[in-house]
């Protein structure tokens, strides 16, 4: 079920897998929503403000982790939020299925 009114996108909350790199080293943490314009990521290690990375996110629907081009929105005391790059037409099928009721 949606929760936000306010953005392009509704989110919805969904616990994926997530992976980045932070100062060359592999974080795995986990989302606490997502939508088709991105997720908030559940983390200790955010990444600064306005920056750009690959994220491995792991996509029930697909067999492999998809990676997504991604950049840091906003970051608070529990996590960052991230907006997505371009989507494949994969990715967006996957979240699709993620988001439908």
């Amino acid at each position: 079920m949606a929760f936000e009114t306010k953005r392009q996108f509704d989110r919805f909350v969904v616990a994926l897998k997530v992976a980045y790199t932070r100062d060359g080293e592999r974080v795995e943490a986990r989302s606490r929503d997502v939508s088709l314009g991105g997720m908030f990521i559940e983390t200790a290690l955010s990444l600064p403000y306005g920056t750009n990375f690959e994220l491995a996110v792991t996509l029930p629907a697909l067999a492999e982790p998809a990676l997504i081009e991604a950049t840091v929105r906003w970051v608070g005391p529990t996590g960052m939020g991230v907006q997505w790059g371009m989507l494949h037409a994969k990715e967006t099928w996957a979240i699709n299925q993620l988001t439908k009721p």
